[in-house]
């Protein structure tokens, strides 16, 4: 005999309430209005309905007088028959459950899963808050079956805050070495990160620079400048989690701009040219105790895979030579802060 193990999840709508009325009441006197109208009497529906005849009469009692209208109709000789309300209330509870039922199937199962006992062998699953890009689709799609990725694209800084709160597994960002953007990464690191509690996996590098379209000579950021040029740093129309990279680089091949921010890979994508500026490297924060976790053992396999680095190799741009080295937080701060050579003048 197999041992049930952990909580049964029933889930039960209960909407029907009112003064003097209540939602368990609610909820029985729906099952007898439903019984009621396939019945002959209202004795008949009461024992459908498992009510005492007693107790069918003070249910629709208590239901007439906190709704403010009769449900039933009793005539001498006829029997008990449904009321024009009484029939709408049944319509409206047919219609709530036809919308709801699904959801709370749905509800059921999640809850059922998330408090379900871990056995070996079960799927481990690390959830990724992450600022957006293009490799890590490719990185949830070379997980194992016996690994899941669940990946929610935000913005970086409110990604390290989800982390430091103990909301996510992993919190994904990006820091670039010339632009101004550093500062803030190096801020936003220091505010949400502690060095003796978190540790940084160096996921990827890429190049940032400006998405040019073809003919419209920029070469380096002094031709942005230049009148009547349209540069496009963040499309009006794009959503707070929207790939920008992308979304720029959609602009730029529309013509609703000449130029725009963006990656490489992105604007190889639309097949448009492309003036580097900055490395941005990418990496993937996280509390040292996770490293112990099997979950991310399959992770780090997934990133060391061939199946990845094949995939992800396709990215003009990425660098990935380094997929999966771990680093301190302060050698990632140490970077953003050291001095860039400067770039002589053409």
């Amino acid at each position: 005999m197999a041992l049930h193990i952990g909580p049964d999840i029933d889930l039960k709508l209960r909407w029907l309430a009112g003064q003097g009325l209540s939602p368990r009441h609610g909820q029985a006197l729906l099952g007898l209005l439903g019984a009621l109208a396939a019945a002959a009497s209202l004795r008949e529906a009461a024992h459908t309905a498992g009510l005492s005849y007693r107790h069918a009469w003070g249910l629709l009692g208590a239901g007439a007088r906190a709704l403010g209208a009769p449900l039933v109709d009793m005539q001498r000789g006829r029997g008990a028959r449904l009321t024009p309300y009484g029939r709408k209330l049944l319509q409206a509870d047919l219609h709530i459950r036809t919308v709801i039922d699904g959801q709370l199937e749905q509800l059921r199962k999640d809850v059922s899963q998330m408090l379900a006992p871990v056995s070996p062998g079960k799927q481990a699953r690390l959830t990724l808050r992450a600022s957006h890009d293009l490799a890590l689709p490719l990185l949830a799609q070379a997980c194992t079956p016996g690994m899941r990725l669940e990946i929610d694209f935000r913005g970086a800084d409110e990604c390290l805050a989800a982390l430091a709160r103990g909301e996510c597994d992993l919190a994904g960002f990006h820091v670039a070495d010339a632009l101004p953007r550093a500062a803030a990464a190096a801020a936003a690191l220091g505010r949400w990160l502690d060095p003796h509690k978190h540790q940084l996996l160096h996921f990827v590098s890429r190049e940032q620079g400006i998405i040019v379209r073809a003919g419209a000579r920029v070469r380096g950021v002094g031709d942005l400048a230049r009148p009547g040029l349209r540069f496009l740093n963040r499309p009006p129309d794009a959503g707070p989690h929207d790939n920008v990279d992308l979304a720029v680089a959609a602009a730029v091949a529309e013509g609703r701009a000449e130029a725009g921010f963006g990656l490489r890979a992105a604007a190889a994508r639309y097949e448009l040219d492309f003036v580097p500026l900055a490395t941005e490297r990418y990496y993937l924060a996280l509390q040292r105790r996770t490293f112990r976790e099997p979950g991310l053992q399959l992770l780090l396999a997934a990133m060391r895979s061939p199946e990845f680095k094949q995939a992800a190799a396709r990215l003009p741009g990425y660098d990935l030579s380094n997929a999966g080295s771990r680093e301190a937080l302060g050698a990632a701060l140490a970077w953003l802060k050291q001095p860039r050579p400067r770039k002589r003048a053409a």
